[in-house]
């Protein structure tokens, strides 16, 4: 784990299958890079954006959930950020914080899940 990792419990619990995924936790902070697509947050979600994404979508257990992932590429779609390498070089703690992550490094591994779901769900296992 890095120095600046947070929720350490839950990560060891995930890293040993006795986590299925840890849940969304969002952070209270000041001058949130590109803040103002929290805001549509409530709109998405009431229109169901996770409504079906248990049921359509599987994942090996771990720290990041489906929900958690399907949460980043909603707000990376509303925040413009057109790739993953474009991840890189926006202020992780912030986009981190606002999407529920927590520590700095959690972008790079929350793309890595979702890729793994996306290749699951191409290939059909």
């Amino acid at each position: 784990m890095g120095y600046a990792t947070t929720r350490s419990a839950e990560r060891v619990a995930a890293a040993m299958g006795l986590l299925a995924s840890a849940p969304i936790q969002f952070e209270t902070a000041c001058d949130v890079l590109k803040g103002g697509v929290l805001l549509a947050l409530p709109a998405l979600l009431a229109v169901g954006l996770l409504g079906h994404t248990a049921a359509l979508h599987r994942i090996p257990n771990g720290f990041y959930g489906i929900a958690s992932i399907f949460l980043l590429l909603a707000l990376q779609a509303l925040a413009r950020v057109k790739s993953i390498e474009q991840l890189r070089y926006v202020g992780a703690r912030r986009v981190g914080q606002s999407a529920g992550a927590g520590s700095p490094g959690n972008a790079k591994a929350k793309w890595s899940s979702m890729l793994t779901a996306m290749c699951g769900s191409i290939t059909g296992t």
